[in-house]
């Protein structure tokens, strides 16, 4: 059982409904530009009573939850499902139902929600307040509009209650109606593999149908069947490429462990998530940070791009070259900024910071990746 205070359910409702314009400081262009520490406070509040409901029903539901369902679970990541994809595709499931659900976050249904829930969870007090989380309505034009369907996105508890929806509404049912179906599904991103057009359209149709009934819509454009091209697969359909989690699977030329080139059909940063980053790094504004160090930079945006290279380069690296290139490229106009006897010159720039990464490899987080490998062009 959950202890609960007389008032900490009064905060599960503000967070959802949002800050008051009245609860924010303005800046100095009259815009809102920080919170109020009163609403602060209670944000805060609404957050730790979050957490500890979220930790309840999770050691509830985590041992009941499907085996292929990796998002926002302990011990799970988008690597794990990333991988499970791409040995389910060699295993020899040709054909893949890329399927994408529409807007739902805002359209799961709260009574299917909640008689989940309460089949397992007893405290009434618990329920109480996710059933307030649920309802506590969002403020629009300075005026609460009440929300009847969906999970407030943003909120701590509400991935744990969009996949303990799904769970019914998605894998328990596939587990019951297409037991031959092998899916890896993260959050509302799924995919699902089949051996033929047929099943694969088949199955397309029977997921339609069911999110129908469960309130919810296949995204018309997005869901597709997708041929799982490669050297052994060679047939001919439209679309042979598919996006998840950040990751693009298609035909791919790779090496065997012999040095022999084939067609392999595997994940790489997709072009969403390569032009996303590169959009950050123009937003960096490294060419005119020209009072820092080139230490001063590294120590800045390190951080952020370690984490790409972790995350991006753990499948089909190579892919993630040009991406990060563009750093060094604004480093070189950096340089021609930053130093006198490089401005206007380019190309003797690209050479000055060449020899730097040779020589501090490990200054930027994308060095080791990129310069240690032989095949690399300069930054210019």
């Amino acid at each position: 059982m959950m202890e609960r205070d007389g008032n900490a359910s009064d905060h599960l409702p503000r967070q959802a409904v949002g800050i008051p314009q009245d609860e924010l400081v303005a800046g100095p262009s009259g815009q809102p530009e920080s919170i109020h520490p009163r609403a602060l406070l209670a944000q805060v509040s609404d957050r730790f009573i979050q957490q500890a409901i979220a930790q309840v029903i999770s050691a509830q539901w985590e041992p009941h939850f499907h085996r292929h369902s990796y998002g926002f679970r302990p011990e799970r990541s988008a690597h794990q499902a990333v991988r499970e994809v791409q040995g389910t595709i060699r295993a020899g499931y040709g054909w893949v139902v890329d399927m994408d659900l529409q807007a739902f976050f805002d359209r799961v249904n709260h009574d299917r929600l909640m008689a989940r829930l309460k089949s397992r969870c007893l405290d009434t007090g618990l329920l109480r307040l996710v059933n307030r989380f649920l309802k506590a309505g969002v403020s629009v034009g300075g005026h609460i509009e009440p929300t009847t369907m969906g999970v407030p996105q943003g909120g701590v508890i509400s991935p744990l209650l969009a996949n303990l929806f799904l769970h019914y509404v998605f894998d328990k049912w596939m587990q019951r109606e297409h037991a031959d179906v092998p899916f890896e599904r993260y959050a509302d991103d799924a995919v699902c593999h089949c051996h033929s057009q047929s099943q694969a359209q088949a199955l397309m149709g029977d997921l339609g149908r069911r999110f129908a009934q469960c309130g919810l819509e296949l995204h018309p454009l997005k869901t597709r069947v997708v041929y799982c091209k490669d050297a052994d697969r060679r047939g001919s359909y439209a679309d042979t490429s598919f996006d998840f989690l950040g990751f693009t699977f298609r035909p791919r030329l790779s090496k065997n462990r012999w040095g022999k080139t084939f067609v392999n059909f595997s994940p790489a940063i997709s072009a969403k998530a390569g032009k996303a980053i590169r959009q950050e790094i123009r937003s960096w504004n490294l060419q005119n940070r020209s009072d820092k160090s080139l230490t001063d930079l590294a120590h800045m945006f390190n951080a952020k791009i370690r984490g790409w290279v972790n995350y991006y380069g753990a499948f089909y690296k190579s892919a993630l070259y040009p991406t990060l290139r563009q750093i060094d490229r604004k480093l070189v106009l950096w340089l021609t900024r930053k130093h006198k006897r490089l401005r206007g010159h380019r190309r003797r720039a690209s050479h000055w910071l060449e020899r730097v990464t040779r020589k501090e490899t490990r200054l930027f987080a994308h060095w080791v990746l990129l310069w240690g490998q032989a095949s690399m062009g300069r930054a210019g």
